[in-house]
C-alpha cells in the first residue's frame, strides 16, 4: 500500500486536511493507522503517532505536513519502517533523469520472471519507435512506455495516454502474434498518478496502465513490496549527497549495496555508518507476503 501524504488524512469530524491536489478531506485516524501498519510499524508506535497527530492537527493542515511529522518519529524509532513509509517519495529522488527509474522498473520485471530489454528500437507499420522496455515470458510480450516524475503532484494526462496508445497501435500493426505465439500487450507505467480522463480512455481503449496505486491488484507499489526490490533512495542512513553519487553510477536497489558493501566505501562513507546502512537494508529488502 501507499505510505505517503495521500494516504495520511486528518482528525476528528469538522477538521480537514489539504491533499496534494488541493482538495480537502475530513480527518480519518484509521487511515493513518492503516498506512503505518502496512509499513510495518508496531502497535505502540502507531498509537503514539496517531495521538501526536490528533493533538497537533489543525484545520487546513496539508497531508504533506502530517506525513513529515509521522516520518520524523519513525526515523528516530523504527528506521526500516520509516524507509517503507517513505517509499513513494523515495522514488521521486531518482530524478531529474528518468533513466534510474527505468532501470528500477526493469529489475522488478526481471524479479517477476521476465526477460527484459530496455531502450529497444522497434519498427512499426509507419515509423520506427524507441520502446522504453520490452519484457517477455513464455506467454506474454509487454512493450512499455515508462513515465517518471520527480514531483509527486504531476499526473500523466489524456494526451500522454493517447500518444502512447497510438505508438503501440503502429507497432502491433506490424507484428503478428502468430510469429511468436505470445500475447502482445502495450503498457504505460508511471510512478505518480493518472488523470481521470487518462484512466477513462485507457480502460475504454484497452491500454494497460499502471501507476503507484492503480490498478488495485498489480500496481507499482505492490510490485515493489512483493519483489522486495526497494529503491536505494528509501534508506534513511545514506546522506543525500551519497545517494545521488550512487544513483548516478546506476546503483538503484537496496539489494545492490547488500551484495556489494564496497560501493558505500567508494562514495566516502565511514565504517560505522556503513554498518548501520547494511542493517537497515537487510531489514527492509525482504519481499512482502500477503
Amino acid at each position: 500500500m501507499v505510505y505517503t501524504e495521500d494516504t495520511v488524512l486528518a482528525k476528528e469530524e469538522g477538521v480537514q486536511v489539504v491533499k496534494m491536489d488541493g482538495t480537502r478531506e475530513n480527518f480519518d485516524p484509521e487511515k493513518l493507522r492503516g498506512s503505518l501498519r502496512r509499513a510495518g510499524a508496531p502497535t505502540t508506535t502507531i498509537e503514539a503517532i496517531v495521538l501526536k497527530i490528533e493533538h497537533e492537527i489543525e484545520d487546513g493542515m496539508t497531508t504533506g505536513e502530517i506525513y513529515k511529522r509521522a516520518y520524523n518519529i519513525l526515523e528516530k524509532e523504527e528506521r526500516p519502517v520509516a524507509a517503507r513509509y517513505s517509499l513513494r517519495r523515495a522514488i521521486t529522488e531518482f530524478g531529474p533523469s528518468g533513466f534510474p527509474f527505468e532501470h528500477f522498473v526493469s529489475e522488478i520485471f526481471r524479479a517477476k520472471g521476465f526477460e527484459v530489454q530496455t531502450g529497444v528500437m522497434v519498427q512499426g507499420k509507419c515509423v520506427e519507435h524507441e520502446v522504453d522496455m520490452i519484457a517477455e515470458n513464455d506467454s506474454t510480450e509487454i512493450s512499455m512506455e515508462i513515465k517518471f516524475h520527480n514531483n509527486p503532484k504531476i499526473k500523466s494526462d489524456l494526451k500522454v495516454a493517447l500518444y502512447v496508445k497510438s505508438r503501440f497501435d503502429d507497432i502491433f500493426a506490424e507484428q503478428s502474434r502468430e510469429v511468436s505465439g505470445k500475447e502482445k500487450q502495450g503498457w504505460l507505467l508511471t510512478n505518480t498518478k493518472f488523470t481521470k480522463n487518462a484512466l477513462r480512455y485507457a480502460e475504454c481503449a484497452g491500454l494497460n496502465i499502471v501507476s503507484w496505486s492503480y490498478p488495485g491488484e498489480e500496481n507499482l507499489h505492490k510490485m515493489i513490496e512483493e519483489t522486495g526490490l526497494h529503491p536505494l533512495t528509501c534508506l534513511t542512513g545514506i546522506p543525500a549527497r551519497e545517494k545521488t553519487l550512487l544513483v548516478n553510477q546506476g546503483i538503484v536497489l537496496c539489494r545492490d549495496i547488500k551484495q556489494n558493501p564496497n560501493l558505500l566505501e567508494e562514495v566516502g562513507l565511514k565504517e560505522d555508518v556503513i554498518s548501520n546502512i547494511l542493517d537497515e537494508a537487510n531489514q527492509l529488502c525482504v519481499p512482502t507476503v500477503n
